[in-house]
């Protein structure tokens, strides 16, 4: 059997410069896209430092590898949320990056924890329930090592994982916003526009007052509303699709759902003013903007989860049925029957006065 070749800077007969290398019992080429050997030398050398990254099969990888994995193959071009996890593969590399799987113990993750509260990893000081969602990827990474990377020959063993400890969940976000401050709301987001500072004037509607608007109306998560384009609201059939196509659901599932009479007319009149391919012009948070809301109206403890929780507090207590909330929520029936069932009108009436 003739031995492979190693990868290859060749030069075809116009001058262009290709890697030629071997894969799957294949000869492959890969277009350098230049003509100056230069050029081709230095994206020839940046090609095989990740080819020989991909190729190598290291027993006890470094964190800081296993998360570039993990991105590469599972998160990219297949979460819904994907643009939310480089902060959180950064953070986890500052403090684990360097670690290989076999020499993290229990107190790293114990440690992670203490210096993410102090601000010493991250920009900010973090809530315990932000650190235990990013600890909560390092362990899904650690399962994707052992299970789903790709080539096989890169699985390490299960032995080498670490217990990973997770800071207690945070307590349940009770805030219910009452029938006055709902009044409220809609009354001062109906027709707001907000200018900022140095902005051209415009007559649009403002952005918080769409995001607000469409998540009382459909008590979606704010990363649902906040990625959604124009081409998921089909108008026609009154129906807005939170799923974008192309993409799978998650335990944090994305439904489509009826438009309600009193949002059809703020996305009719917000896609008359679109600006963009995004219902709020683009994906950036409104956490200020809500926390503004909140000021201006005197509404204390205002957040984007106030909306969801609202709705779904006011849907129980009118009496429709646990399914149909976890269905619209996109929650489990077993997550809404936990957090919610205790308010509806009929909870344990049937045990009462039994003599």
């Amino acid at each position: 059997m003739a031995k492979r070749k190693p990868p290859r800077l060749v030069t075809d007969r116009k001058g262009n410069y290709y890697v030629y290398y071997s894969a799957d019992g294949r000869s492959q080429r890969k277009s350098l896209r230049t003509h100056d050997l230069s050029t081709a030398e230095a994206r020839f050398a940046g090609w095989l430092e990740q080819y020989n990254k991909e190729m190598m099969v290291d027993p006890d990888p470094l964190i800081e590898d296993c998360l570039d994995y993990w991105m590469d193959q599972w998160i990219s071009g297949r979460m819904l949320s994907e643009n939310r996890y480089p902060s959180v593969v950064n953070n986890l590399k500052t403090y684990f990056g360097k670690k290989r799987v076999s020499e993290v113990t229990r107190e790293h993750s114990l440690e992670y924890a203490r210096m993410r509260r102090k601000a010493q990893i991250g920009r900010s000081q973090a809530a315990e329930g932000t650190i235990r969602h990013e600890l909560q990827k390092l362990r899904a990474c650690m399962r994707f090592m052992c299970e789903a990377i790709e080539p096989r020959e890169k699985r390490i063993s299960r032995d080498l994982i670490p217990f990973i400890e997770l800071p207690s969940p945070s307590p349940p976000r009770n805030r219910v916003l009452t029938t006055d401050e709902i009044y409220r709301l809609r009354e001062f987001l109906g027709d707001l526009v907000w200018n900022g500072q140095g902005r051209e004037k415009t007559d649009r509607l403002s952005k918080i007052s769409r995001f607000v608007f469409i998540a009382m109306e459909t008590a979606q998560r704010k990363s649902a509303i906040l990625q959604l384009r124009w081409d998921q609201i089909d108008l026609d059939k009154n129906l807005i699709h939170f799923l974008p196509a192309g993409k799978l659901q998650t335990t944090k599932r994305r439904p489509a759902l009826p438009i309600s009479s009193r949002l059809r007319p703020i996305l009719e009149r917000s896609r008359k003013e679109s600006v963009s391919e995004w219902v709020c012009d683009n994906p950036r948070d409104v956490h200020e903007q809500i926390k503004r809301v909140g000021q201006e109206l005197d509404i204390d403890g205002l957040s984007a989860h106030v909306f969801r929780h609202t709705w779904a507090t006011r849907a129980v207590e009118s009496g429709v049925p646990l399914e149909k909330v976890a269905a619209f929520l996109g929650d489990s029936i077993d997550t809404v029957r936990e957090n919610y069932i205790h308010l509806s009108p009929d909870y344990l009436r049937d045990v009462v006065d039994l003599d």
